[in-house]
């Protein structure tokens, strides 16, 4: 009885099995996107601003990055500078805090498919 099991067993196992894959579409291209840092200063946190790159050499000319960091400068609080920027298309993907001298620094780093 043993023999006939271990023999089933093994004419089983050498049965190939075909798993079922899903195959990417042929038109599907990786997801691009665009970055940014919502940096926010102050002791209550009511300086917010927006990293995009601007401030290097040959740095973003990007009009439309330029208006969204201004709405972002007058709301002067990070929840609503978060709340405006996800209404934008905007989630965020990282958090990082440095309190370098005597002001509190938090980064927030967003992105969005472009």
């Amino acid at each position: 009885m043993r023999k006939i099991l271990c023999l089933g067993a093994l004419l089983t196992a050498s049965i190939p099995s075909f798993a079922q894959t899903a195959r990417p579409a042929a038109s599907a291209a990786a997801v691009q996107y665009e970055h940014c840092i919502l940096v926010v200063t102050g002791r209550e946190y009511d300086h917010a601003e927006l990293e995009y790159g601007q401030h290097f050499k040959d740095g973003s000319k990007d009009e439309a990055m330029a208006k969204t960091d201004q709405v972002v400068r007058k709301l002067r609080s990070a929840v609503a500078a978060l709340n405006y920027l996800s209404s934008q298309g905007w989630e965020c993907v990282g958090v990082s805090t440095a309190s370098p001298n005597t002001f509190d620094q938090t980064g927030y780093l967003m992105r969005r498919a472009k």
